[in-house]
């Protein structure tokens, strides 16, 4: 069977990359001396996934786990190897579109194989860390790797939610500032990519709970500290999330008293208007009447005094409202 994975060897003296092209090829490194990481980018191939669990003794329902992309956030105990299923969120681009996908990691005594849907992913920091000598990865076992790879999945929650924090930031200057091109559109895309990280990171802080209680062997009591220190990133990015979802219930509080001050504001404008135009109207309703006995009708000057008390009246009535700092 034609496979092309890439298999990191690693010890304190050892670092190799491998291109596996068989299961055969796998042999060497399961009873070998050194701890290996083998990152698989793709589920559809089913003989791949087959002879891996084959090889790997990978129990059929953690094999169902790794391969149903709409699985929870959890972590399992199978005895000679864990399980942990987890999302990674990243955006690609100078923007927010947050990208989700499912991350499988197995752990066992000497090896750990990471499942991911799509080639990219977030570990080229992992990568660069094995090739240094004198760093933890090589000297430490393989739950620390495991540790390592969560680490960098829940440090790009952080990233994520410092792009959002500011923008919130930019969206609260501008709607103080009553910028025009804000729209209430951009307020709610903030609020639901905090939903999208909130559904993630809470059961993440689950997972972490879980494993760092955990009684199996594979996992070494050196490791808890690390783990406890996700877990502590995981509790404040939760706090921050809640902190930065008040802060858009502000923004919306606010951006709607500024549509409302605007309403206020074009009301107060046209009442000023036909208040001033209200008398203007009764003389002129009162002029516009047909009778005969209406001596202003026959004055010589009547047309242009009408005019002279409509200006008067009107600059006594703008003169008062500018004194009561109406307008």
């Amino acid at each position: 069977m034609e496979v092309k994975l890439e298999l990191y060897e690693f010890g304190e003296q050892v670092f190799k990359k491998h291109l596996i092209q068989s299961m055969e090829d796998l042999g060497p490194f399961l009873n070998g001396d050194h701890k290996f990481w083998l990152n698989v980018d793709s589920l559809n191939n089913q003989d791949l996934m087959e002879g891996l669990a084959a090889v790997f003794d990978i129990h059929k329902m953690a094999l169902e786990d790794i391969k149903s992309n709409g699985q929870r956030t959890k972590i399992e105990d199978y005895g000679h190897f864990i399980l942990i299923v987890i999302k990674m969120l990243y955006s690609k681009n100078q923007g927010l579109d947050i990208e989700s996908e499912q991350v499988s990691i197995i752990f066992g005594k000497n090896y750990v194989i990471t499942f991911q849907e799509t080639p990219f992913d977030i570990f080229d920091g992992i990568r660069a860390r094995l090739e240094n000598p004198k760093g933890r990865m090589r000297k430490n076992s393989t739950d620390y790797f495991a540790y390592a790879l969560v680490d960098a999945i829940v440090d790009e929650y952080y990233l994520l939610l410092e792009k959002i924090t500011d923008r919130i930031e930019i969206l609260e200057d501008s709607i103080v500032s009553q910028d025009k091109n804000v729209k209430l559109a951009e307020i709610y895309h903030q609020r639901k990519y905090i939903q999208e990280i909130k559904k993630v990171i809470w059961p993440t802080r689950e997972l972490l709970s879980v494993w760092r209680k955990s009684e199996n062997p594979l996992i070494k009591k050196r490791t808890a500290p690390y783990i406890n220190d996700v877990y502590e990133q995981t509790v404040e990015i939760m706090e921050n999330l809640e902190m930065q979802r008040e802060s858009i219930t502000t923004l919306v509080e606010i951006f709607m008293s500024n549509i409302s001050l605007k309403q206020n504001e074009v009301m107060k404008t046209l009442t000023i208007i036909a208040t001033i135009f209200i008398p203007l109207t009764f003389l002129a309703g009162v002029y516009g009447m047909n009778f005969e006995n209406m001596p202003e009708l026959n004055w010589r000057y009547g047309y242009w005094g009408t005019w002279l008390v409509f200006l008067s009246i009107s600059l006594l009535m703008v003169l008062y409202f500018k004194r009561k700092r109406w307008f």
